[in-house]
Parts: structure tokens; sequence; C-alpha cells
């Protein structure tokens, strides 16, 4: 039996079905007359004689692979088929292909009851969503990271995964925090938005670097600039002079930003303890042992942080604080504060911490002293409204923290892998550009044995933290939400004969282990044809499901507004 496949196929999912519609669907097969004889060839006639009774070397086949017939019917359908074993990677950019078997063992005896191999499935291979969290590499996967985000963020505001919903009268700040300055950029100063969405600003900019006695600097280049810079301008980020900017100094607090935020963290907390105790709320004695014990106090404060980068390519974090009550003897306990600890509070604390909180670095050559790490005056301690109302509401939060989450080094000019010796040059330059004077800086600093983290962080500008963070107890996990997407799925229903799988309903049968055993293969699809089918399905899938969400909130500020007006 000869098995052909067609190169002609649609482009998106249709009604008409026909053999051959994925660029790699289903096996290859030898022309007529055509005798293999090579052990790694995949074409169905070859893998068929590796797995018969006379084969000592080559893949092994499940039996019910071992017909011809039945393997062809199996796997030679069309791009239904295809698009179905590949689906939940569909929307990857570039999908990790795994080879290898999936065993089904009986849970109860230990026995083998089948082998299903990858051989025998569409491209030989399972495809597995690379999970990459940054937009300008994997748009699909980035997508599915940050709506995880919103929902993990928005957890820790109003309830609901698992939270109690007690937590949405909790009070809670959002906190921006910038760096110091290592020198003049230019900057599009913008006194008061009137627009809705700052990333299409329209409003008009202040002058850069306005000043009354306009000269040089000691390299000659002017310290003023009265351009009114448009939101698109290259210029924005760069410095006015790069010989004066201060390159070390900026990827050394990049690359020790995020001890700045711990110090700071347990200033705040410290500060609300201590008030705490002055209206009257005692700490908690805690034993620790040997006899001894500690003091505790009965505040603690939760937070969900998010890293971007500004167009000068330094790190600047965005913060959610709440304000929860603690007690050390049931640390798991999600309590309310002091009702003598209010969100006014909480700000000042914040507000204090960034104003008092700095330490100096490990010393350097090029840096005797070491350098000082402290935050920069521009920061903003807003209070959160729980209603979806007013300036910043936890909708707003939520979204603003999940879109930064997907975000990189891209604002600041520089997107590239991890920088080694082989490729520094590639990418390094000290007298380059902006970009390529900042790794140039983390190349040369890293030398240094206290300050080799710089070197492995160069491609991210020093910065070596996680984009998004969250203190322990603040909301759900990644890991929580994944496993409650897997479940959700299982759960589905898989036609219109079939309802859903309940565990109670079969908690009497026999229980059997799926485990799968796989090694890698490869990245990326196999052929563009590939790529363009499986990406143009998904793409469709995520507008239907966007035009269903705009339908259903037109629908409910419908009802909101009529309700209102009543």
């Amino acid at each position: 039996m000869t098995i052909t496949t067609s190169p002609m196929l649609a482009l998106v999912p249709g009604t008409r079905t026909a053999p051959g519609t994925g660029a790699n669907t289903g096996p290859r097969t030898a022309k007529p007359g055509q005798n293999h004889r090579n052990r790694n060839c995949r074409c169905l006639n070859c893998v068929l004689r590796a797995s018969g009774p006379n084969a000592n070397t080559g893949p092994r086949i499940d039996p019910q692979f071992v017909s011809e017939t039945a393997f062809a019917e199996r796997h030679s359908a069309g791009y239904d088929a295809w698009l179905d074993h590949v689906w939940h990677a569909a929307a990857c950019t570039r999908p990790i292909r795994l080879r290898g078997d999936i065993k089904h063992i009986d849970a109860a005896t230990g026995e083998l009851l089948r082998t299903i191999p990858t051989l025998g499935m569409p491209d030989h291979v399972i495809y597995k969503p690379c999970g990459n969290r940054r937009v300008t590499v994997c748009p699909g996967c980035a997508e599915t990271y940050r709506r995880d985000a919103y929902h993990l963020i928005r957890a820790g505001l109003t309830g609901g995964k698992g939270i109690s919903p007690e937590v949405a009268t909790h009070p809670a700040v959002f906190a921006t925090f910038t760096a110091p300055s290592f020198g003049p950029v230019h900057t599009r100063p913008v006194r008061q938005h009137t627009c809705a969405d700052k990333t299409r600003c329209t409003c008009r900019p202040e002058r850069c670097h306005p000043r009354h006695d306009p000269g040089t600097c000691e390299h000659g280049r002017p310290v003023a600039c009265f351009t009114r810079h448009r939101p698109d301008d290259p210029r924005l980020g760069q410095p006015l002079c790069a010989g004066c900017y201060d390159y070390p100094a900026h990827v050394v607090w990049n690359n020790q930003a995020g001890e700045l935020w711990r110090r700071t963290k347990q200033a705040i907390e410290r500060r609300l303890g201590q008030l705490a105790r002055h209206r009257g709320v005692p700490p908690i004695r805690v034993p620790t042992g040997n006899g001894r014990s500690r003091l505790v106090d009965p505040v603690r404060v939760a937070h969900g942080k998010a890293a971007e980068y500004q167009a000068r390519g330094a790190v600047h974090f965005h913060a959610l604080l709440r304000l929860d009550g603690y007690d050390p003897r049931d640390p798991d306990t999600l309590l309310p504060p002091p009702s003598v600890i209010t969100v006014t509070d909480l700000q000042d604390a914040v507000t204090w911490a960034v104003g008092t909180i700095s330490f100096r670095t490990a010393k350097h050559p090029a840096a005797p002293g070491g350098w000082t790490v402290t935050w920069g005056t521009q920061t903003d301690v807003r209070v959160i409204t729980m209603t979806g109302t007013g300036d910043l509401s936890d909708l707003a939060v939520a979204s603003y923290l999940a879109k930064y989450s997907t975000k990189g080094t891209e604002p600041a000019g520089h997107s590239s892998a991890r920088i080694t010796a082989e490729t520094i040059d590639m990418y390094a330059n000290p007298d380059g550009t902006h970009p390529e004077r900042l790794i140039a800086a983390c190349w040369k600093l890293g030398q240094h044995p206290d300050f080799a983290g710089l070197r492995r962080w160069a491609h991210m500008l020093g910065f070596g933290g996680h984009f998004l963070t969250k203190a322990r107890r603040y909301s759900v996990t990644f890991r929580d939400l994944r496993a409650a997407r897997i479940a959700y799925r299982r759960r589905q229903d898989n036609g219109p004969e079939h309802g859903p799988i309940r565990t109670a309903d079969h908690a009497d049968e026999e229980t059997i282990l799926i485990i799968g055993t796989f090694a890698y293969s490869g990245t990326g699809w196999k052929t563009s044809g590939d790529a363009l089918l499986a990406n143009t399905a998904a793409d469709q899938a995520r507008k239907r499901r966007e035009a269903g969400r705009e339908e259903l909130a037109d629908e409910y500020n419908r009802t909101t507004t009529g309700r209102q007006a009543a």
C-alpha cells in the first residue's frame, strides 16, 4: 500500500478535509519500487520492516501500529487530525519537539498495558509550547503568561482562586520605584496627562532639558536640550553626553536592585510594626527553642512586583503592597491588619523607606569605596480602590503588572540571548551606542569575582532578577494556575455524546498510570508551512475569544448603564 500526501493545502480550518493538509502530516512512505535499507529512515515501509519479527535493530513499534492499514487509517488523516495533535502548541512561535514513548501501566499490578511511541504520531513527535514570557520572542506563550499573571495579581486584591474574598478589605497601595540619575538623558516630560492611553500619548510635552545658561560639558557636548520630543523619538533615553554618563554605576544599580528592594520591604514592615506598638498593639512572643523567644509584630506586608526597563536601560519596579495581619503561631492564615494601622500609614511607610534605605556595594578596582545603591527621587505611591472605580482600581493594577511582566530589554534598544565570550564582540562597544556601552560596562566590571553576575546578566544590562515576583502568602502560584487549567481541559466534554468526566463517578474503577519518557528532538516547527497553519488556526481561535469577551463586556455595560439610569 502506498500513501501519498499533497502540498496543496487550505491555510485555515474548514469543513473540507483531504489527506496531507499539514506540511508534515502523516508518515512518509517510500515510492513504488523503492527499497530502503537505511536504519535511520522513517518512511512507513522501513518503520514496519524494522518492527517485524526479523528486526534486530531499529525502533520498537506498538502492536497497534504494526498493521499497515491501521497505521495509515490512524495517521494519514488530514489537517484536522494534525491540528488536533499540535493544538496545545499551535500559538507558539518555536515549540519544543519531544520524541519517546507513552506507557500505560496498571497501578495495581504494575503491568505494562501498552506503549504508544511518538513515532506513530503526526510528525513523529509531541509538540510542547516554549513557555517564553517575552512578547517579542513568542506572542502566544507571552499571552498565556500575561493572563496567568493577571489572575495571580488580582486574586491577591479581591480574592478568588483559593484566596478569601475578605482580602478585599485590606488596605493596599501601588508604588513605583525608580533608579537614580546616572547622567542627563533625553526625556519627554508631561506635567499632566489628558490622554486615555499613555502608550499613544498625544499630550504636549515640556522641553527636554531647558537651561538659562546653556553651555557645553568637558567633552564639548551641549548640556541643554530645548526639544519637545515626540513619543517615537529615537533619542529618548539616550544620554546628552555619553562621555559624562556613569555607565558602571548604572549597571551595578541594575544588578543590585533586587537587594535594594529586599531591604526596602523589610524597612516598611519594621516601620509599621513600630507604629503599631506606639498605638497600643503589642508584639507577639514566639519561642525559638532552647528556652529562648523573640517578639514579632502583628503586621505583615504582602506584595506583587513587576520589573520594567526604562528607555535609558535602568530597571524600575511597579509594586503592589497589601497590608495584612500576622500571627506567627499560625503564619499561613490570612488575617486582617490591626485597625489602628490605615492605608495612609502604609503610604507614609513606603515614602519613608524609599528616602532612607541605601547601602554600599563591595569594593571594586573601578570604585575602591564601592557604589552607593539607593532609589531615585521619582517615586509615586497611590491608594488602590477595590470597587473597580477611581483613579487606580484593582483591575487597572492587575492589568498594569501583567503587561509589564511580558516585557524585556526592548525599550532600551537591545534584545539578545545570553552573551558569552564568543559573542560579546557582537553586542559590546565602549564607544558605541548606549546599549553597547552598558553591555561593555557589564563585561568589564564582571571580571571581578564579587561582580561576576554582571557578565552572566550582561544581555539584561546587569539585571538578574525575575520580572514578576510576589510574597509567599500574597496569592496563588503560577503552578496552581497551570494545574487548574490542565484539570479544566481534562473535564471538558469530548463531544456531543460524551459528558464531563467526574472523579467521583469512577472511584471504583481501576487506575491506569500514564508515564511519558521523552527526549529532546528539536526546537521550532519542522517547516514554515506547519508554522503558518498552526499559528493561523490559533490566531483565529484567539480572535473569536476576544470577540466573545467584547460582546460580553458590551452587554454588561449596557445592563449596568440601564440599571444606573433606572
